[in-house]
């Protein structure tokens, strides 16, 4: 195994268990190395630090695997995937998909795995894990017996890595649709087709949040939908009418889907951007509660300004469309505008349209998606809830 040196400013960082190490941090040549190679971490002065692999290509040169001295072969995934796998059961008594693998906070950078049934969805976006790809499915083929692998890596981070897409069924048949259980609700998820690995399981816990505060008869507004998640659970709470809005043809087809499969009623549905939808209408007092969960509008931090003004239009707009006493649910699922930025956008609206703000909830991914505390960016989904005093 090849060393790489790290600088010495490096050491406290790493010994505080931060995961990455960047290209301009380290003491070696990196033309040195090889793409998702295995090297042992020192430093000149401090020794050996820990096991990671690096790619040359990336601003990220080094992810570090383990914090001691381990061998990277079948007994380290088998090890690190069954406790990963073994650390999601309580959450198999309310729904049948889970996250089982979530990347740096089960210790497995770039490797997402999810369970739908007995089908797995998996994501192999770095180097390192690609080097690993045939003990990875094996493992899992052997810990979890699925009828089915199917592949959707994230195509930009693969790109990033240098790596050609490999997306498609890695073993066993595709399956049309699958019925995910959620809460006492059913989605219809098209693994295949749908927006990232198959569902956002992340939010799980926050569309329970959200539909605890729904009231019967009230009116709801879905923005950026998807395949309807909050407004389902806000029927399914009592709202007599909710409007459901999504870019996507696709998204609202799925969503009309699964409002008809939980027999509820009342739905409204518009294939839209919301930027123009909310234009359109011009909605002013209408709503009882608002949910504004958009796509990552920011995945990197040159992105981020751009992303505020987006966050803050549809923030205005929502503002005007709720009732006086109604609720607004901001989410953001990039690292780059988080909790600290959803205030700040929130105090900017709040003056410019005179309205108060209170937080009633501050929300972030379920438990199956984990946040390490020592990589910052694992804290990736943010969630506001507030009540619109007027």
């Amino acid at each position: 195994m090849n060393k790489v040196y790290v600088k010495h400013s490096v050491v406290a960082k790493i010994r505080r268990f931060t995961p990455w190490i960047y290209a301009n941090e380290i003491d070696s040549d990196p033309e040195e190395f090889q793409s998702g190679e295995v090297v042992a971490l020192f430093s000149k002065k401090d020794g050996f630090l820990g096991t990671a692999y690096v790619n040359p290509k990336c601003a990220i040169f080094a992810r570090v695997l383990s914090f001691g001295k381990e061998e990277i072969g079948k007994k380290f995934f088998h090890n690190r995937i069954k406790k990963a796998i073994a650390k999601r059961g309580a959450l198999l008594h309310v729904t049948n998909a889970v996250r089982l693998v979530h990347s740096e906070a089960d210790f497995l950078p770039g490797l997402i795995v999810d369970q739908y049934g007995d089908a797995l969805c998996i994501q192999i976006n770095t180097a390192g894990m690609e080097a690993f790809r045939d003990v990875i499915v094996h493992t899992l083929k052997h810990l979890l017996n699925p009828s089915w692998i199917e592949e959707k890596s994230d195509v930009h981070s693969r790109e990033i890595e240098g790596l050609v897409s490999k997306n498609g069924t890695l073993f066993g048949e595709a399956k049309a649709l699958f019925e995910l259980h959620e809460n006492a609700l059913t989605f219809l998820v098209d693994i295949q087709d749908a927006q990232k690995t198959g569902f956002y399981l992340d939010q799980r816990k926050n569309r329970a949040i959200c539909a605890s505060y729904v009231k019967q008869d009230d009116t709801v507004l879905d923005l950026c939908c998807n395949t309807g998640g909050f407004g389902i659970y806000a029927l399914k709470a009592g709202a007599k009418e909710c409007v459901f809005v999504d870019v996507s043809e696709s998204a609202i087809e799925q969503t009309k889907a699964n409002v008809e499969r939980n027999t509820l009623s009342g739905e409204s549905l518009h294939v839209k951007d919301v930027f123009t939808f909310m234009k359109e209408q011009k909605y002013k007092n209408t709503f009882d509660m608002i949910m504004i969960d958009p796509p990552s509008f920011a995945k990197t931090k040159e992105q981020a300004n751009g992303a505020k003004r987006g966050f803050k239009h549809l923030l205005m707009e929502s503002t005007k469309a709720v009732k006086d006493s109604g609720l607004i649910a901001l989410f953001s699922c990039s690292f780059h505008v988080g909790k600290k930025e959803l205030l700040e956008i929130a105090m900017e609206v709040s003056h410019d349209l005179k309205v108060q703000y209170i937080l009633l909830e501050q929300m972030q991914q379920d438990s199956d998606h984990p946040c390490l505390i020592n990589a910052s960016a694992s804290f990736y989904l943010n969630g506001l809830l507030f009540r619109v005093e007027k």
